[in-house]
């Protein structure tokens, strides 16, 4: 039986792809690199998001990088908004009393005002967030709050999440609400697939 939900936050809870996706378009323009469409962004993005970059801007140093994408994302975030049927499964959860985590790599400061915006901050008992790499905070996580693995589901958009809960040992859930597609996240072989 499931007690225990992880949850990614952007393409999963909410919808935040056409901010990223400006964003970023940004960014590559400022590297003098060509604009990506939706498809294009959708096909080749992917977490750890260095992977992105060291690919696309190998030339431009990361922190550079962050200025560009953080100039237009803080203004673009204002279209971020709530997926549908994510408020009625966090409230199922809490009302079913399941412990419900956040495992994301969206930035601390636009995290605070996404969850601001769309309420859903009280349905977490914690949120992990600004983590590049996930794989590398599961298990910390499973720790902190005696986890067991076999109750433990993680619900994620990207086959980042997906290969984030194998190496944690617990469950996969996959949203089509989001970044990656069907078929990319069939590669990722998740326990199952979810329309939303």
């Amino acid at each position: 039986m499931i007690r225990n939900i992880i949850f990614d936050w952007s393409g999963t809870l909410v919808d935040d792809l056409p901010a990223v996706w400006k964003a970023t378009n940004h960014v590559l323009v400022q590297a003098q690199c060509a604009e990506m469409t939706l498809d294009q962004f959708r096909a080749e993005f992917c977490l750890p998001f260095t992977i992105f970059y060291d690919k696309h801007t190998p030339h431009v140093p990361l922190p550079q990088l962050e200025i560009w994408y953080n100039s237009v994302f803080e203004e673009a975030q204002s279209s971020v908004c709530e997926l549908p049927h994510a408020r009625a499964f966090l409230k199922f959860s809490r009302a079913r009393k399941l412990k419900t985590f956040l495992l994301s790599s969206v930035q601390t400061g636009h995290f605070a005002l996404q969850a601001e915006a769309t309420g859903f901050g009280p349905f977490l008992d914690e949120a992990f967030v600004s983590v590049r790499d996930k794989r590398h905070k599961i298990h910390e996580i499973l720790a902190k709050h005696q986890l067991n693995p076999d109750e433990t589901l993680f619900v994620g958009d990207m086959q980042h999440d997906i290969e984030t809960a194998r190496h944690g040992g617990i469950h996969s859930c996959a949203v089509l609400t989001g970044y990656n597609t069907l078929e990319q996240l069939r590669v990722a072989k998740p326990d199952l697939i979810v329309e939303h």
